[in-house]
């Protein structure tokens, strides 16, 4: 199954690979054919090449990798055009300011490559959209049914172009007949089919057409019916854990599956000593190249805040780090003096707490800018589980089980949560941030916080304000 997921990713990035030198050889054919020159072509050849590499990391950052979005709708389209304004973007930036030294006439080529390259992709991309849906996918089986399953089973109907296809429910015990069971918020409104394990498992597993199973915990404590799914095993199956298979499709962790045994199973003796090192290093060679533009921004950050409203430039506010141990975290001031004593108001972009310049720093990300103190001191690092305040962390210890445990890792400015939920922030959707940050703790590496940071730049060039 994750095969052919990574296979499915291979294919659209050779696809859009040689689609985008189709569009350089479609525009040098429209404005050159009638005098061609081998000179030409090799003078585009070298400098378009590097382009499209960088164009194809910006689609990744833009999540045109990411099969959960690949369906065809506005919404693609919407975020297809966004990739490749941010592309011309990139590529004006390497023709004129940083290698301004090579001979071609970008202005015209260029828009023409953008222009044929977009409608080049999009017409790839909805073929292969097209070629997902009906071609015939892996067919699940769940063995064991708890709300997490159904809530998996509903995330893979509604995103067929995952190739996941989920047909029947089995349990270990019931009334001996089959039955159907609901999927709550399923835009169909459809059901799946529910069985009781007997010993036609065989024979049904045969008649359903189904490749591989997916079992649950209280299965795997069955004998009985692990007996009778070792029996269906020369028909070819594929056998998949529900953790394991719920972490490839949503890139988060299960909580009912985390315990005592998953942490001892998952973290002890997940050390990198290698990975910290080397991210630590890059983590303070970053955050000293962006002091450079920090500090020729503190004069105008700092003269906004002072002259909007009373109060001091900088916020500090306590956080807890890793292993638990608290710091303050430096940040521009973008609410009015004591904000705090101020309850019951939601932070939105009206919350009277804000100053008037508060929302344009906050929507920028400007506030954030501080932090590089933190980073420098190493309480932080541009990538990890948002750090919570106090108050907040003892309150979630009560309400999520082995809350603290995200605390492994270095807390980071930004996260894999943070990319894929649209507020993080509340109480309520800690649960959910959980799965996450528990992901990242057990598979955090630099491609994963290489993915991190360039959806986040995605995401600060597109969202409205947070």
């Amino acid at each position: 199954m994750i095969k052919k997921r990574t296979i499915a990713k291979i294919l659209l990035l050779c696809g859009d690979f040689v689609l985008l030198y189709a569009a350089l050889g479609a525009t040098l054919f429209l404005r050159y054919y009638q005098n061609p020159d081998w000179q030409i072509i090799r003078q585009h050849l070298i400098p378009f090449t590097a382009i499209f590499l960088l164009w194809l990391i910006l689609f990744g950052a833009f999540g045109l990798y990411d099969l959960k979005f690949m369906r065809n709708s506005k919404r693609f389209l919407y975020r297809l055009l966004q990739a490749e304004a941010a592309n011309m973007i990139a590529a004006i930036l390497i023709l004129y300011a940083i290698l301004p030294v090579i001979v071609i006439e970008p202005r015209r080529n260029l828009l023409l490559v953008a222009l044929i390259g977009v409608a080049l992709i999009f017409a790839w991309r909805s073929l292969f959209n097209l070629l997902i849906i009906r071609t015939k996918g892996s067919r699940i089986m769940f063995f064991g049914v708890t709300r997490e399953a159904l809530e998996l089973a509903n995330f893979l109907l509604k995103h067929p172009q995952l190739g996941q296809k989920p047909v029947a429910f089995m349990s270990a015990n019931g009334n001996g007949t089959a039955s159907s069971l609901p999927l709550p918020g399923l835009e169909s409104g459809g059901e799946i089919p529910h069985f009781v394990a007997d010993q036609n498992i065989t024979s049904l597993i045969k008649n359903l057409g189904v490749d591989t199973v997916v079992i649950l915990r209280e299965i795997k404590e069955n004998k009985t019916l692990v007996k009778l799914l070792f029996e269906a095993l020369p028909l070819g199956i594929s056998v998949a854990e529900f953790p394991a298979f719920h972490e490839a499709m949503t890139g988060k962790i299960p909580l009912s599956m985390v315990g005592e045994i998953w942490f001892l199973e998952n973290l002890i003796g997940t050390k990198k000593p290698f990975y910290d090192f080397f991210k630590r290093g890059l983590d303070l060679a970053t955050a000293l190249i962006l002091t450079i533009p920090a500090f020729l921004l503190f004069p105008l950050i700092a003269a906004a805040i002072k002259l909007d409203s009373e109060g001091p430039i900088f916020y500090r506010q306590k956080r807890v780090g890793r292993h638990g141990k608290e710091f303050g975290v430096f940040k521009y001031r973008s609410m009015v003096k004591d904000a705090e004593k101020m309850s019951g108001l939601k932070e939105t972009e009206k919350d009277p707490r804000h100053t008037r310049v508060g929302p344009f720093l906050r929507r920028s990300y400007l506030d954030e800018l501080p932090q590089i103190i933190n980073i420098v001191a190493g309480e932080i690092s541009f990538v990890g589980p948002r750090p919570e305040r106090p108050e907040h962390i003892k309150e979630l210890k009560e309400k999520v089980p082995f809350y603290e445990m995200r605390l492994l890792a270095t807390p980071g400015i930004t996260g894999w949560a943070q990319i894929h939920m649209e507020n993080d922030a509340s109480v309520e959707d800690a649960p959910e941030k959980m799965q996450y940050d528990l992901y990242y703790v057990k598979h955090r590496s630099f491609v994963l916080d290489l993915l991190i940071i360039l959806r986040t730049i995605f995401i600060i060039l597109r969202r409205e304000g947070r």
